[in-house]
Order: structure tokens, then sequence, then C-alpha cells
């Protein structure tokens, strides 16, 4: 007896609709059906398998999805992407879904503008949505204003708001019992009102505040200076995700300070710093919540840190996240941040396995030389955007030498000489000669050397990942000479081109 025939109907219907997904759900459905007869009919007649609707499966698919739904909840996402067609224009896609507004469930929105969607959220309430995602590439506001959604109505019966780039008046929606809210590039919102939001949702699970530039305390009358003092806590018991990225560092601080979050699991805090130094701008934010990071980060075997030309650098250890900003960036300023963290976390991050990823820019030997020294560098990616003009491609040679040999050490120095993974995408259509130099060097060199006076044993690269440094990938026949001879010099170790792994031979 077939298997499906043995299990109960609503199993094999929840079986197959876990089977679904959300990107391609009716193309999924109608290859389903052609398994046999059985399989047709079931789910012909599971009317919410139907329900999962997504504009890039084009107009057929919208509309069989709508017929074979009937009266099911719908899950809805719009999809358009800057510089490409969409495969259903958002005004006609909308013209039509508005007429099942009574269905949606959920509705997640994400193109250049928003606008066809909240046409008809500007007037009417979706009665059964419990999910509102609409992502805007840029904030434009309408010559009317910021809009108001709904009609006026309290948006009660939300639980998951993400709001990026849109024109709404967010006060309007009265949003309260949420579990999660994510707000995006509203520069509308005040620092009190996203207070109040957060208040009205104590049951939040995941709070995300990114790039809110009207988020501005009041100052103090006397001094003139932020009033950080006004707020009574803020207890969130079940919150295990915090995002709170370029906000005013006041506000940042503040939102730090009065949050009670006992069961937070992961934390990416991000603002720009140009002047305060790391341990005070950390001291002032974060020291209360020193337990709690400490257990975030307990039983964290790596870490991972980005230096970027774009000023700015990440640091991430298990659940916490710390990204720095600057007008110019500052190394000094990323050594104390990871100092400050190494002593109150209580981890030992010059052992700890770092994985370090450089973008762009100059590269800086004296970088290498502290990472060098204070951590144990064991992967190392070196990434550059294609549209920037970048020094990034002259780390490999850097690598490929040691920078001293004298005696008495029978070992020369090797800059990051605990890497034994490199990932790179710094390979042209002639490939990139340097690459190949340094892996056989660094290949080489392992096999002989050393621990001495001058440092560590070189570790033998065990895996190469290359790709493209270009906007368009090339075909393979260009590259294929270059991959030979990077697999012939790996000796041994894993390559990787464009995510796929090379076969030697």
């Amino acid at each position: 007896m077939p298997l499906h025939e043995c299990l109960p109907l609503e199993i094999f219907e929840t079986i197959l609709h876990l089977c679904v997904g959300f990107a391609t759900p009716v193309r999924n459905l109608v290859t389903l059906q052609l398994v046999c007869r059985s399989w047709h009919d079931a789910i012909a007649n599971a009317s919410f398998l139907w329900g999962t609707i997504n504009s890039e499966e084009g107009w057929s698919a919208f509309r069989k999805a709508l017929q074979m739904v009937k009266g099911s909840s719908l899950d809805i996402t719009y999809t358009a992407r800057v510089g490409r067609s969409a495969k259903i224009d958002q005004a006609e896609f909308f013209k039509v879904a508005r007429e099942r507004i009574n269905q949606w469930n959920s509705l997640v929105v994400q193109a250049p503008r928003c606008m066809a969607a909240l046409a008809v959220l500007r007037t009417q309430k979706p009665p059964n949505l419990e999910r509102l995602h609409l992502v805007a590439s840029s904030y434009v506001t309408p010559l009317e204003g910021e809009m108001v959604l709904f009609g006026g109505e309290s948006a009660a019966g939300l639980k998951d708001v993400r709001l990026a780039r849109v024109p709404i008046q967010i006060p309007s929606l009265h949003l309260a019992g949420l579990r999660a809210l994510r707000l995006e590039g509203i520069p509308s919102v005040s620092a009190p009102e996203v207070i109040t939001l957060i208040t009205q949702s104590p049951a939040l699970e995941i709070l995300h505040m990114v790039v809110l530039k009207g988020a501005i305390l009041p100052t103090e009358s006397n001094t003139g200076r932020p009033n950080l003092t006004s707020n009574p806590p803020i207890q969130l018991p079940l919150l295990t995700t915090l995002g709170l990225t370029a906000l005013s560092l006041p506000f940042l601080n503040l939102l730090l300070s009065i949050l009670i979050m006992a069961r937070l699991r992961c934390l990416n805090v991000g603002c720009k710093v140009d002047k305060q130094p790391a341990a005070e701008f950390l001291a002032v934010g974060m020291q209360h919540l020193v337990p709690l990071l400490r257990s975030m980060i307990v039983n964290s075997r790596t870490y991972k840190v980005v230096l970027s030309s774009s000023d700015y650098y990440t640091i991430c250890i298990g659940g916490l996240s710390i990204t720095i900003t600057f007008s110019h960036f500052s190394m000094d300023h990323f050594q104390e941040t990871h100092e400050w963290l190494s002593n109150h976390l209580a981890i030992d991050l010059t052992n700890l396995p770092l994985h370090l990823t450089l973008e762009d820019g100059d590269p800086e030997i004296s970088y290498l030389e502290w990472f060098t020294r204070r951590t144990n560098v064991t992967k190392l990616t070196v990434h550059r955007h294609y549209d920037v003009d970048t020094n990034i491609d002259l780390v490999i040679p850097l690598l490929g030498r040691p920078t001293s040999s004298s005696p008495p050490s029978p070992s020369p120095n090797w800059l990051l000489p605990q890497v034994d993974i490199v990932v790179a995408n710094l390979v042209w259509r002639e490939g990139n000669p340097d690459l190949v130099d340094m892996i056989q060097k660094r290949q080489s060199a392992s096999e002989i050397s050393s621990v001495g006076l001058d440092g560590p044993l070189l570790e033998r690269l065990k895996e190469v990942w290359l790709s493209y440094a270009g906007r368009y990938p090339p075909g393979p026949p260009p590259m294929d000479e270059f991959l030979s001879d990077v697999v012939r010099v790996a000796g041994g170790a894993d390559v990787y081109w464009e995510g796929m792994k090379v076969q030697s031979g």
C-alpha cells in the first residue's frame, strides 16, 4: 500500500504543505499533482495548500491559486527588484488581490516603492491580517504627506510588523500586542513614539530599529544634554532577538539601559562613533548587560571580524554583533573595543579561532601584523566590490612571503600563519597569478617550517574558495588553465570555484 494511503489525510496534507515552500508554491503543487491520481485529488481538495501566493510565479500561477484556494486564508508576497522588470505590475496585482482582502493572513511587499499596496491599505483593513511587511528601496514622501492606513482604524490583530522606508504615520497604527517589530529608515518616528511602541508590546520576541533619524532624545534644560533618566525600565521577558542599528548614540544607550531582556540570545548593535572612546561608548549602554552578554557567547568556538574601507568594523561573537562606523576608520578604536570585549566578557579572544574579513580599501600591513600577534586567524576572506576602486588585491602578495628570516630563528615570520581557509573574489578573466603564487609559497613553506623565536608554525591551507571579481562571472573556458594551476599548487587542499568544488585532474 502506498505510504500516503497509510496516513490520515490531515497528516498527509500537512506534509505536502511543508514541501511547497514560499518561492514557487503553485508550481510545486502542480508538480506534486503529477505523482498519481490520489495525490492530484488530495491536493485539489485541500484548498489551504493553495493559499501561498508569490508574484514571481507570474499571472498564470496567481490566477490558479485564487481559483483553488476558495475561502482559505492567503499569504501574499509581492516582489519587484530594482533594475528588473516585475513579473506582474504592482498596481495590476493588487487590483486583483484586494478582491480577496478578507482572506489575507499575511502580506509581504518588497519593491522600489510600495504605493499600490499602500493605496489598498490606506482605505481598507484586512480583518484577519497578522503579518505586514512593507519594504521599499528608498523613502519617498508623497505630496500629500505620510499616509494613515486602514482608514484610521487601529491595527489590532497584527502580530508581525516590518515597515522599511515607507511613508506611513506610525502612531496612527496604534500598534500593540506585537510579537515582532522592525522599523527601518522611517525619519518621522520620534524617540517617545518608539518607546511607546515597545512598551505597548511586552510580548515582543523580535525587535529591530534601524536608521530612525527622527528618534532624538529631548535635552535637559539646564545642560542641553540628552535626558537619559526620565524613562522607567521596560520589561520584555520573551525578547530573544534585538537589533539597534544607525540610531543616535544617546538614544541607543537609552534603549540598552531601560530594556530588561532576560531571554535575549541575539544582540546586534551598530552606531557611528567618531570621538568617543570605545570603552566609554560600551560602558554607558552595555555595562549592565555584561552578565547577559556572557551567557550569549559562553559556547562560542569561533568569532568573526570585518574591517571595511567603508569606514566601519564589525565584531561577532556568538549571539553578539557590534558594528562601529566612523568618518574615518580607526584601527585604534577597533583595538579598544576588542580589548573591552575580551576583558569584560571574560573570553580569551587571543586564542579563539577568528574568521577575518577584509573588504576593499588599501591593505595596511600594520593591521595584519596586529592580527598576527594578538589573534588566532584561521579563516581569511578578502572581498572586493566590483564597483569600488580598491587595492585590496595587494593583500595576497603580502601573505605569500615571510616578513623576516633573520637568525637565530629557524622559522621566518609569516602574516596570519594559522590561516588554513582562504576565501577571495579576486579572480579576473585572465585569472590571478598572485593567488597561485601565494598558495604555492605557503604550501611549500608549511612543509618545512617549525616553531621558532619569530613565530608559530605556518599552517597548511586546507580549503581555497575563489570567485570572480567582476559583476558577471566569465564562462568556464577562460578559467580552465588558472584553476588547474590552483589545484596543482594547492597540493591536496580542497579548491572551490563559485561555490562548487573543483575536481583535480
